[in-house]
Order: C-alpha cells, then sequence, then structure tokens
C-alpha cells in the first residue's frame, strides 16, 4: 500500500513539475521586449518609421529566448534628442524640451536606438559624457540624402545652370553686387533687385548646423574630417565665413518653418539650404506649410532644382545609432539588431527611396520617387562632403562662433497692451518677449513699442546688452487698457528699425504681437501697398473690425512707408486676431505671419528670437 501511494505521489509531482516547465515555457514567450526608437522627423514621416513598426510589430518577430519583440518609434529632433542623451547618461540638464518633437522630452521613455538627421551629433554627445554612449563608426545609415542649395528654376537658368556649375561663390558674389539681379539680363522684375539667401539656425536645425560646418571646412581648405580647432579660428576662415553670412536675407529656427518660405514662392526667398528629400516631398505635397494662418499639405506650384554646390555637398546619412547604456539589456540589442535588419530590406529601402531618400543599402536597386519633378540623381552630386566625422573640439567650436559669424540683427518688439490683452494673453506675451530675448545675440540691436489707443511707450533701438534690462522691465510694467491703433504701432516699429544704427547689411525685423483688430489710428494702407490677384490693380483697404473682407484675393505688394533698409514684419496673431491682416505684412515684407493660443504664445514668441 504504502508502495503504490509513493509511486502515485512521485507522479503527481512529476505532471506538476512538467507543467510548471510548460508554463514557465509560455510566460517566457509571452514576455515582450521593447525597442525604444528615436528618430528625427524626416523618419517619422507617416509612410516611414511609424508604418515600418506597425509592420514589424504585426509580424511577432521575436529574440532567439522567444520573447516577442515591440518597437516603439518616437519624433524627437536632433537637437533635443543630443540633449536628453546628454542629461540621461551623464545626470546633467537639459533645457531642449520644446519645439519640434522636443515638448516633454523628458517624458520619453529611454531610447534603445538614435537617429539623428546627422550623425555629427552623436559625436556631440560622447564629447560632452567623455565616454562612448554611440559608436559612431559602427552605426549603418539607414536611408542617406545629401544638402544642396534649393532654387526656383528660372533661377538657377538665369545664372547658367545646369550648363554651368554654380557653388557657393556664386550666390555670394551675387548678393554683394550692388546691381544684385539686375546685373542679369535675364532676371524677372517679381525677384526684386535683391538675392534672397535663407539660412537655418544650427543650434537647432542640422541642416544648418551641417552648412555651417561645410562653410568652415571649404574656408580653410581642407576635408571636414581634418578640419581642426586650431583651422576654424583662423582670421581667414573667419572672413570667408562672415562674407556668407552677411548676405543671408533671414534666418529661421528649423527647416519645417523653411518650407512655408519655400512654398510661398520669390517674395519670401530665393536660395535655401535644404536636403534632397525635403524637395521632394515639397513636391509631393507632404510638407505641411503655414498660409494665411492655416497649415496643411500643399505642393509646390513652381518649379524648383537642387544645385550641388560645386564645392561639395554634405550628405546626411539617418543612421540607426545603438545606445550603449545600463538601461539597455543584451536582449533588447539583439532585438534592435532584428529591426534594424528589417529596415535594411528592399521593401523598407524602397519605401524611403519613394520619399525622396537615397537607399541606406547599397544592394538595392534605386528607385525614382513618384510624384516630383526632382529626384536623387545617383551620379551627383560631384564632390561629397562628409560632415558626420568632423572632430567634435572642431564641431564645438564652430557652432560656439555663430553669433559671432552670422550676419546681425536690428528687432523691435511690439507689443498689444489694450484691454483685450487682460489676463493670461499679457502674462504669456511677457514671457515670451523675455524668452526671446534670451535667444538674441549680443552683437544685435533691439527695441520695444507698447500702444493701445496709441503709442504707450518706447525703448528706442540700442545695442541689446545695454537695452535687455530696460526692455524687460518696461515690459513688466506694462498694463492691459484700451482700444488697438495696431498700424500706429507698427509704423513706429517701422520707423524705429529703419532709422537704428548696426550693420547696413544687418537683417532688420519687426516683431507683432496684438489678439485683436485694429481699431483706432491709421489705415492697413498707409503701412502696406497691396494688389488684386486676380486683376494685379492697387487695392485699399482700412483692415480695421469688420473691415477686412477687402482684402479677400489681395496680397501685400510692399511697404507702404519709405525706408533705407529692407524691413520684415513678423506678426504672432493670438486668438481672434485678423489673420488675413497678419497675411497681408508678412508678404509684404517676406516675413512670417503665425497664429497661436495664449497656451502657446511664449514658446511661438521665444522661437522668433531665433529669426535674428
Amino acid at each position: 500500500m504504502s508502495l503504490t501511494r509513493n509511486r502515485f505521489l512521485a507522479a503527481i509531482g512529476a505532471l506538476w513539475l512538467v507543467g510548471a516547465i510548460m508554463v514557465f515555457a509560455v510566460s517566457t514567450r509571452q514576455e515582450t521586449i521593447v525597442v525604444t526608437h528615436w528618430a528625427n522627423g524626416h523618419m517619422m514621416n507617416e509612410a516611414l518609421l511609424p508604418t515600418f513598426a506597425k509592420q514589424f510589430n504585426a509580424g511577432k518577430y521575436r529574440t532567439s529566448s522567444g520573447k516577442q519583440i515591440k518597437v516603439e518609434a518616437y519624433t524627437v529632433n536632433s537637437g533635443v534628442m543630443t540633449c536628453q542623451l546628454i542629461k540621461r547618461a551623464s545626470h546633467g540638464f537639459c533645457d531642449e524640451n520644446k519645439g519640434t518633437g522636443g515638448e516633454g522630452g523628458d517624458g520619453l521613455p529611454d531610447p534603445t536606438i538614435v537617429t539623428p538627421a546627422a550623425d555629427h551629433w552623436l559625436s556631440l554627445v560622447n564629447r560632452n559624457i567623455g565616454r562612448t554612449l554611440i559608436d559612431v563608426n559602427a552605426m549603418k545609415p539607414l536611408a542617406t540624402t545629401y544638402v544642396g542649395i534649393a532654387t526656383y528654376a528660372d533661377m538657377a537658368q538665369c545664372l547658367g545652370w545646369p550648363g554651368r556649375e554654380i557653388g557657393f561663390a556664386d550666390i555670394v558674389a551675387l548678393a554683394n553686387d550692388p546691381a544684385g539681379w539686375e546685373s542679369k539680363p535675364c532676371a524677372k522684375t517679381e525677384w526684386g533687385p535683391q538675392p534672397l539667401i535663407s539660412f537655418t539656425d544650427p543650434s537647432s536645425s542640422s541642416t544648418g548646423r551641417t552648412m555651417l560646418f561645410t562653410l568652415y571646412s571649404i574656408a580653410a581648405g581642407v576635408p571636414l574630417e581634418r578640419l581642426t580647432q586650431s583651422q576654424v579660428t583662423r582670421a581667414s576662415v573667419v572672413d570667408y565665413v562672415k562674407e556668407l553670412q552677411g548676405a543671408v536675407d533671414h534666418y529661421v529656427p528649423d527647416t519645417l518653418i523653411l518650407n512655408t518660405k519655400i512654398y510661398l514662392g520669390p517674395r519670401y526667398g530665393h536660395f535655401f539650404f535644404i536636403a534632397e528629400d525635403n524637395l521632394v516631398k515639397l513636391y509631393q505635397g507632404k510638407v505641411k506649410v503655414t498660409e494665411g494662418g492655416k497649415t496643411e499639405a500643399k505642393r509646390l506650384t513652381r518649379d524648383m532644382v537642387m544645385i550641388y554646390p560645386k564645392e561639395g555637398s554634405p550628405t546626411h546619412n539617418h543612421s540607426a545609432g545603438i545606445v550603449q547604456a545600463g538601461w539597455v539589456t543584451p536582449e533588447q540589442l539583439e532585438a534592435a539588431g532584428k529591426w534594424t535588419g528589417f529596415l535594411m530590406e528592399e521593401t523598407q529601402q524602397r519605401a524611403f527611396m519613394e520619399e525622396g531618400f537615397r537607399p541606406g543599402n547599397p544592394n538595392v536597386a534605386y528607385v525614382r520617387p513618384s510624384g516630383s519633378k526632382f529626384w536623387p540623381d545617383p551620379n551627383k552630386p560631384a564632390i561629397k562632403l562628409n560632415p558626420d566625422r568632423i572632430d567634435p573640439a572642431a564641431a564645438e567650436a564652430i557652432v560656439a562662433s555663430w553669433g559671432e559669424v552670422k550676419n546681425s540683427g536690428v528687432v523691435t518688439f511690439i507689443l498689444d497692451t489694450s484691454v483685450s490683452m487682460t489676463g493670461n494673453k499679457l502674462e504669456q506675451a511677457k514671457k515670451g518677449v523675455m524668452r526671446a530675448l534670451d535667444n538674441i545675440h549680443n552683437r544685435n540691436l533691439v527695441g520695444l513699442v507698447t500702444f493701445s489707443n496709441g503709442i504707450n511707450g518706447r525703448n528706442e533701438v540700442r545695442p541689446i546688452t545695454e537695452n535687455r534690462y530696460t526692455i524687460a522691465s518696461s515690459v513688466q510694467g506694462a498694463r492691459a487698457s484700451g482700444a488697438t491703433a495696431l498700424y500706429d504701432a507698427i509704423a513706429e516699429g517701422i520707423r524705429m528699425t529703419d532709422t537704428a544704427p548696426g550693420d547696413p547689411e544687418a537683417i532688420r525685423g519687426v516683431v507683432v504681437l496684438t489678439d485683436g483688430q485694429a481699431n483706432a489710428g491709421r489705415d492697413l494702407s498707409s503701412v502696406v501697398k497691396m494688389r488684386s490677384r486676380q486683376t494685379e490693380q492697387p487695392v485699399f483697404c482700412h483692415g480695421r473690425t469688420g473691415d477686412s473682407s477687402c482684402l479677400a484675393g489681395v496680397y501685400g505688394e510692399e511697404l507702404a512707408l519709405e525706408t533705407r533698409h529692407r524691413i520684415h514684419i513678423f506678426v504672432v496673431g493670438i486668438g481672434d486676431a485678423d489673420l488675413e491682416v497678419c497675411r497681408i505684412l508678412a508678404e509684404a515684407t517676406g516675413a512670417a505671419c503665425r497664429g497661436t493660443t495664449d497656451k502657446d504664445l511664449a514658446e511661438v514668441l521665444e522661437q522668433f528670437g531665433r529669426y535674428f
């Protein structure tokens, strides 16, 4: 009896053990390994990584231990990515949580893979934390693109393209010629006499940073990978970069904002430094642009071409960088390898090419993107530059020099203090002006106008080193009351900006902040000239409360006020502000119009500090 009982218990034990093993195996297989991929906005186009991640996850890929892999992709722009990696790996401080793809950066999960637009951001990370967080030399491009000079086809042809090679020197020579476009018999009147060059801020834009590195390399006469910190400080090198920057008509914080200027035509700019995929997507109508206060995807309405500078074109590799940090487990590394392998397969590579990229996998046949008159030519550019291998010390020295080599700026802020600004609007406006002042370099000049029924107060334009705290005090003391003499304030801001001392070639602008519609003072027609789009006849419009319907089908031609310098009028319209008036003012001066809410106001105003 005892023997039988023992055998029975042994059998039960064996069955329990087998069951436990099976349960453990099933539970192990049900565990998920998450691969967190931070990627720049170019890669996070809905047709690319977001779609690929869904397809990969549906395929139920597993690790060698049987655990299912799940990919989570997040849009994080390159500057924010860099700042967050440095913070998380070294327990430092990061204040780059605002801006494109960066809002709430602190709340993002730790990354397994990172893909900035250009690898040189990650070399900066390694240098700052004092060790290799990402092995840049081991990174593989997911898809590549070259940065060139985008311009309108008729302008390129007027310069001799495609039969003649065009370079940075040609653009600078045209800009420095007192006759400008008038020196070219083929130039069109609508272009205006002055060539307009746009440049993005290298502190936040991968393209701006890459182009700045490239200019220093060309000036020093050495390849980017051999550029040293001592070479970038040579007087002759700095003077070359200053000469090109002196020809820049306006700066913008990033390429997303630049796209709007490109779409709006020659009145807003002529030469733009952008990547090939950007131009393809503009043609395809996949890029969102802001016009008249509305943001939507639109196709180009004018033919544009990409000039590959004869001095050379830099590449953006969009590589997959594996993060070597304590938060990344061996199984996540294995899972990351499966994910990046998936991205290199032909189907995914062809999708990258449909979006205007070149393949990261050299074994995949080239595909011409549909819906675009421009496509990356595999035989171009003739001279290829690689900014990703620049010495981090040289790169830091170049970025640190930005405020000294960029074109200087003269700006007057115009702050609406009418009664409609009472409460949070005015408080957010004050914060925004303060943050904008912090973004303006010490070489620039700045002034302030506050208004309601008329001009309430003014701080004449002076160097920001002298005027920053005076303006801050005036802003902090502003109180809301009275009507809205909007055009009186704009005219005064134009006068102050135009007559201020400073470099004759400085970028001069007025930044207007208002939440209302003009209901006092002068009319809109006294500030800007307008024409009908249909008949090209002059249009006169008061532009006052209840009288903006006359602006339908009308465009802003130029300032109605006499000025010695080109003056840009940037308008930030809050809430019920008349965005048609905003559009007209921006059109007439080649500037920007931005509608916003009081919630986002401070951040929007902060961005405008990067225009100067």
